[in-house]
């Protein structure tokens, strides 16, 4: 079986995007590909580089809608299996969605991404529910097929799930960026999904440049056994060809060995809510927040906090145990927890001298799962209202990393200016207070 990954950038204009789809499609088609498989949210911009406004629903589209009914028409004529992935809206939700459609024109189901990030670049909970379609394996004119969207495929549930179900191939639409992750990791993941569920896994990446992120490219094809087996270009557009043949998956070590040797009768306990280490209840947008003092008993819950940045954020804040030993040997140094109701959820560090009229916040760290909530804002909210109380204090400073996705428009918000300094390679910025 040919497959076909087509590596395309997007513009702003979705019906020229669409149209150098449908245009991809045929070449492939051409070219003898029997599937057809595009990136994620292959014709329309990147939505997510940036929080959503509000109004997010109306970029999206129905399923069946333009979109599908295009590839239904175009799969019907040329009598291949396409996969588009597009932004799709379902009553008052919306969902990063991977269409499925046979040979024969038919949409057979559809697949949306169920684990949905959100850091800088990638605001993408402000944008998506959550998939609530399982992991549906598609019996289609050129085999069993699985997808698993972006951000999907650093779960191992996933491809196991898939593998259980019967599919032969796992497509993985992405928006993988340059310098997202440390080089060769997504390719590392996937070879190993391939290798330990025994199917062959293809990535089909987005690719170009566009507002905050530039995209990668390199979409790539694994065997059973691992191996990278076709790349597309870096940096540009690429149509990726690669013949398969899905007997080999039944002789694949995951086949003949891994899965023959499984205990499931285990895993329910090992993963299940008996050895799920005991929490506080997810905070809501409207929780509570609060600066605790750090104490004995609750240092190594924020110690662990670090362990939960999102990438990229280790660049911007020190892990909390480097700033709790700095505020270890500065007499200067004030630090609370932040909480919202009763979860750990950051940490804050001020430079406090009563002797001078200008404060510093020295450090502000919200973990990767509680960005995006508001959290932050309202634990800076409750920093300036000790400091206000503070004697003789007129400003707060902080200072910041301008990068694409930094916190520079978060402080603004907050009513900081710059001042015009730079502290090395760090914008200053001044809260007046009085």
């Amino acid at each position: 079986m040919r497959l076909a990954l087509i590596q395309q950038h997007a513009t702003a204009d979705k019906a020229a995007n669409l149209a150098r789809g449908l245009a991809a499609a045929r070449k492939a088609a051409a070219s003898g590909a029997e599937l057809i498989c595009f990136a994620e949210l292959a014709f329309e911009p990147f939505y997510p580089q940036r929080p959503s406004d509000g109004n997010h629903l109306a970029l999206a589209e129905t399923i069946p809608g333009p979109t599908t009914d295009a590839f239904c028409r175009l799969a019907k004529e040329l009598g291949v299996v396409i996969v588009p992935n597009l932004y799709e809206k379902q009553g008052e939700q919306a969902f990063d969605t991977s269409p499925m459609i046979d040979a024969d024109g038919r949409l057979i189901g559809a697949q949306r991404m169920v684990h949905i990030p959100d850091y800088p670049g990638f605001h993408e909970k402000t944008y998506y529910t959550p998939g609530d379609l399982g992991a549906p394996v598609f019996s289609t004119a050129v085999g069993r097929i699985g997808v698993a969207i972006c951000y999907d495929r650093h779960y191992p549930e996933t491809m196991r799930a898939l593998a259980l179900g019967g599919a032969d191939l796992v497509l993985v639409p992405q928006a993988g960026a340059v310098d997202e992750w440390p080089e060769g990791l997504f390719e590392a993941e996937m070879r190993v999904a391939a290798f330990q569920n025994g199917l062959f896994v293809a990535l089909c990446n987005r690719v170009g440049k566009e507002e905050i992120l530039e995209f990668a490219g390199g979409s790539f094809v694994c065997n059973p056994q691992g191996e990278v087996i076709a790349r597309a270009a870096q940096s540009q557009d690429d149509l990726l060809l690669c013949d398969i043949d899905l007997a080999k998956n039944a002789k694949s070590s995951a086949r003949t060995l891994f899965f023959p040797d499984r205990r499931a009768e285990l895993y329910g306990d090992w993963l299940g809510t008996a050895s799920t280490p005991a929490r506080a209840e997810e905070p809501s947008k409207d929780a509570e927040v609060s600066l605790r003092v750090i104490t004995e008993e609750t240092l190594r819950t924020f110690l662990m906090l670090s362990r939960q940045m999102m990438p990229g954020q280790d660049k911007m804040v020190a892990p909390n145990a480097i700033s709790i030993a700095q505020a270890h040997f500065n007499d200067k140094a004030w630090f609370r927890g932040i909480y919202a109701n009763d979860t750990a959820i950051g940490f804050v560090m001020l430079y406090d001298d009563p002797d001078k009229p200008t404060y510093y916040l020295w450090r502000l760290m919200i973990a990767g799962p509680y960005q995006g909530k508001g959290f932050g804002r309202q634990a800076i909210l409750r920093l300036i209202d000790y400091v206000k109380g503070r004697p003789g204090a007129t400003e707060l400073k902080a200072s910041y990393v301008s990068i694409p996705g930094g916190p520079g428009p978060f402080y603004q918000s907050l009513g900081f200016e710059p001042t015009g300094e730079m502290d090395g390679d760090e914008v200053v910025i001044r809260l007046k207070l009085r």
